[in-house]
């Protein structure tokens, strides 16, 4: 639990404030009773608290703006040890670990580091939610986005969607993992279809037949050429084994293959003999072969072709260590080719042996066999999308049932907890609010039959409390806008609904109580804090909207 938190900053007349210590169940920030004193700190110092949890509204906060910059010192409680941190207005994106002295002990925490940290020693740390997001929805604090009281499952006002708010409220509740499974089969479905398509489109199996007319078309044609192979292979003087047929064509492809092989070692074994004989004669000519030449041609220029030669003769050496390397390559590949010929005759022999055939024989009957086999490739293509596309069909339905389930159980934990609530606030007398969630992606929150404001602030803190009693959430936080327009009566109620809640922390500020019960004013007292008034006794010690005097 939140224990602490003190800033040298806070003032009390002209004095440092000590420290405000906290406690279990609930914390009250009490300000002006007949509410004659406002911008004393109140938000400000529920802004504090949300920051101490990991929030970042308080550095946007005018007390930010106006103060030098300043250190926010905190303490939690787990376990019954306390651990002790430090936080600046000026640099929120890291934590700093300390002692009773403030003395910092540790390497800074980053921000999310340290709300990870609080997730796990509250419990909180629950899949598909942050510790932050979920918690800070709970904050209803003025300068923080949350307090639409229409819509209190949603956060960010109207930036954050319905259907995430409700995400929010299924990991709370602790139902994620249960739809997680459902929404991976039909991730799973999803993309078995896409990697169907893709497969189509670059055409590494067959396109589907583009209905069930053609499907059956297809039937009818396989049905006529696998008649006109069978009367081919009557044909012949004995009966025709297809995997016979196969087993030729088969050895026909190798054979080319072969043929292919063969040649390229053919090329590359003359390619290795034009490099012998550069190697081992030089590729250029000698003056022996120049005096023949002159033989044959007494008006030749000689001596250019002499300068030629020594030039070639000068670069031979340089050569001839590119034209090694060039025949030990020729040398590899030309073994690579042997052992794929190799291989070829070794494949060849594993071919059981045929009867001949004609060319013309296995021209015609291979024809047929592939278009009777494209015909049911297509065909099975059909089947296999219908089949694929009923399977997301399938776990789409179980998605959203399950879905459905989940919804309903928060909804009647929901309202059922509301409508306790609602009657030890009301005695019983007003209608509770109530909680409709249409969809994964769509909800409703009213109160049958009252539209008013204060009602509606009523109802919001109802619900507050009642996913706080039904889930592992360690806080909830109402600023006083929340009890403005709340009749007095209704707030009294709500405070002695608030002092019952033990088990965690609720904080709240509050003023205008003067037209509270004697009750509910004793409440307050008890659970004080901090109190707060006008200038000298504000939370800063000042207020700065107040004019100079000259």
């Amino acid at each position: 639990m939140l224990k602490e938190i003190s800033c040298d900053l806070f003032k009390v007349d002209g004095q440092p404030r000590p420290p405000i210590t906290f406690h279990m169940g609930l914390n009250t920030i009490l300000g002006s009773i007949k509410g004659e004193a406002g911008s004393i700190g109140k938000s400000t110092m529920m802004l504090i608290i949300d920051f101490v949890f990991g929030g970042n509204s308080y550095v946007d906060s005018d007390a930010v703006k106006e103060l030098d910059p300043h250190t926010i010192y905190f303490t939690f409680q787990f376990g019954g040890i306390e651990y002790r941190f430090a936080r600046r207005s000026d640099d929120a994106k890291t934590v700093l670990v300390v002692n009773e002295n403030r003395n910092i002990i540790a390497q800074p925490w980053e921000i999310r580091q340290f709300t990870t940290w609080l997730a796990q020693q509250y419990g909180m740390d629950l899949p598909g939610v942050s510790f932050r997001n979920t918690l800070s929805r709970f904050f209803r604090i003025y300068g923080k986005t949350n307090h639409n009281e229409l819509k209190p499952l949603q956060t960010r006002s109207g930036e954050e969607s319905q259907r995430d708010a409700i995400n929010i409220l299924i990991a709370l509740f602790k139902y994620y993992k249960s739809i997680e499974e459902f929404k991976n089969q039909l991730q799973n479905a999803d993309e078995r279809i896409s990697a169907f398509r893709a497969a189509r489109r670059y055409e590494f199996i067959p396109s589907a037949v583009d209905g069930l007319t053609k499907y059956k078309a297809n039937i009818v044609e396989i049905a006529k050429l696998e008649h006109e192979r069978n009367k081919l292979a009557q044909s012949t003087e004995t009966s025709v084994d297809p995997a016979e047929v196969e087993n030729a064509n088969e050895r026909n492809t190798l054979k080319l293959q072969l043929t292919d092989i063969r040649r390229a070692i053919k090329a590359k074994k003359d390619e290795l003999h034009l490099l012998d004989l550069n190697l081992r004669h030089g590729a250029y000519p000698t003056e022996a072969d120049l005096a023949a030449l002159h033989e044959f041609f007494p008006n030749a220029y000689l001596e250019k072709l002499v300068d030629i030669e020594k030039f070639h003769t000068k670069i031979q050496t340089i050569l001839s260590e590119e034209l090694e390397e060039a025949k030990i390559e020729v040398e590899r590949q030309i073994e690579e080719f042997e052992v794929a010929e190799r291989d070829l005759f070794s494949y060849m022999d594993s071919i059981p042996t045929s009867k001949a055939f004609t060319d013309e024989f296995l021209d015609a009957y291979t024809s047929l066999d592939r278009r009777i086999n494209k015909l049911k490739d297509e065909n099975e293509a059909f089947d296999t999308r219908n089949r694929l596309q009923n399977e997301k069909k399938q776990a789409s339905n179980r998605y959203h049932e399950q879905i459905e389930n989940v919804l309903t159980d928060i909804e009647i934990a929901i309202n059922t907890q509301m409508e306790l609530i609602n009657d030890e606030i009301t005695g019983g007398e007003y209608n509770a609010p109530k909680l409709t969630l249409n969809a994964y992606n769509s909800y409703t929150f009213e109160t049958p039959k009252d539209k008013g404001t204060g009602t509606n602030h009523r109802s919001m803190v109802i619900y507050d409390l009642a996913v706080m009693q039904n889930t592992v959430l360690p806080a909830v936080a109402h600023d006083s806008i929340v009890f403005d327009s709340m009749p007095r009566p209704d707030l009294s109620n709500l405070v002695r609904v608030y002092n019952g809640q033990i088990e965690k922390q609720i904080f709240i500020s509050v003023d205008k109580t003067s037209e509270c019960t004697p009750e509910a004013q004793a409440i307050l007292t008890a659970t004080m804090v901090l109190k707060l008034d006008n200038n000298e006794q504000a939370l800063f010690g000042e207020k700065w909207s107040r004019k100079e005097r000259p």
